[in-house]
C-alpha cells in the first residue's frame, strides 16, 4: 500500500463509531469515533508519562504505541467488549487485528516498526504497553462519565463501567498514582 492510500484508509477511523457505546444506548450522533478515542488515548498517555515520576518509561515509544493501537480497526471495525466472548478462543481478536494491520501496512517501508509497536501493545508485557492500556481504559471511563452527565443511565453503561474498572485493576497496581484518578471518575460517574 502506498503512503497516500494508508492515509486514506486510516482516515476512515473518523467514521467508525466505537460500537460499545451504541450497545450502551448512546445515540449514534453522540458516539465517539475510533479516531477521537485514539486522540484521547494518546493525550492521556502523554500526560500520564509526564506525571508518573520514578517509572522508566519511554514516552515517545508509548505515544507511538497509543497512536498505532487501533489502526487495524480501519479494516475490521471496532469489536465491543460484549463481542469478545463470541469471537472464539482467547486471542482471536488479536489474530484478526494482527492480520488486518499486516495487510494495511503491506509495502510500507517502516511496516516492521509499526507492527512491532502494535504487537508490544497487544502483549501487555512492557511498562510502556501497560501505560497505553491504562490510558485506553481511562479514556473509556472519561467518556462514560461524559455520557452519564448527558443523562445516560442505561444498565449497559453501568456494566461497561464495572468491566473496565475490573480490567484496569492490574494497571492501577503498576501505576498507583492512577488510583486517585479512577476514584474521582467513579465519583462523577455515580453523580457525587
Amino acid at each position: 500500500m502506498k503512503l497516500h492510500e494508508l492515509f486514506e484508509r486510516l482516515n476512515t477511523l473518523k467514521r467508525i463509531p466505537r460500537t460499545g457505546w451504541l450497545l450502551c444506548n448512546v445515540p449514534l450522533v453522540e458516539v465517539e469515533d475510533v479516531a477521537q478515542h485514539t486522540f484521547d488515548v494518546a493525550t492521556i498517555t502523554l500526560l500520564l508519562a509526564d506525571e508518573l515520576k520514578g517509572k522508566s518509561l519511554d514516552r515517545e515509544r508509548a505515544l507511538r504505541m497509543a497512536i498505532v493501537h487501533d489502526w487495524a480497526e480501519a479494516s475490521v471495525g471496532d469489536f465491543p467488549y460484549t463481542a469478545l466472548k463470541h469471537l472464539g478462543p482467547a486471542g482471536t481478536k488479536k489474530k484478526i487485528e494482527g492480520r488486518a494491520l499486516d495487510e494495511l501496512l503491506r509495502g510500507l517501508r517502516d511496516k516492521g516498526k509499526y507492527m512491532g509497536l502494535w504487537k508490544e501493545y497487544s502483549e501487555k508485557r512492557t511498562l510502556d504497553s501497560k501505560l497505553v492500556h491504562t490510558a485506553d481504559y481511562l479514556s473509556i471511563l472519561v467518556q462514560a462519565v461524559k455520557y452519564r452527565e448527558r443523562g445516560n443511565r442505561s444498565r449497559e453503561i453501568n456494566e461497561l463501567w464495572r468491566a473496565v474498572e475490573k480490567d484496569l485493576r492490574p494497571y492501577i497496581n503498576e501505576f498507583p498514582q492512577v488510583k486517585g484518578l479512577v476514584a474521582e471518575l467513579r465519583k462523577r460517574f455515580r453523580g457525587g
